[in-house]
């Protein structure tokens, strides 16, 4: 009886949240760094994570590392669906 309760009391919940962080909507979550961790939420409930690395190559310019990682970020964007909410850790 109390199980019900609480679900029904988290579904309560999760319907007054903005659009953005409902369960129906993909999410990503980001641990930054040269070696970044995440974890995508799709809507269907489904969790995928991994480690992609961003480290330089020798003959890389400054600027490469951003340009790998939003190649990265609009890749997982367009093969997953759009991303509804990125959570990440402030470095």
């Amino acid at each position: 009886m109390a199980e019900a309760t609480l679900t029904t009391g988290m579904r309560e919940a999760i319907s007054d949240l903005p659009p953005a962080f409902r369960a129906d909507r993909t999410l990503l979550a980001l641990d930054l760094g040269t070696t970044t961790g995440w974890a995508l939420r799709a809507p269907d409930g489904l969790i995928t994570s991994g480690t992609v690395s961003f480290r330089p190559s020798r003959y890389d310019g400054g600027g490469m590392r951003y340009l790998r990682f939003t190649n990265w970020l609009t890749e997982l964007d367009r093969l997953s669906g759009p991303i509804a909410a990125i959570w990440y850790e402030e470095v």
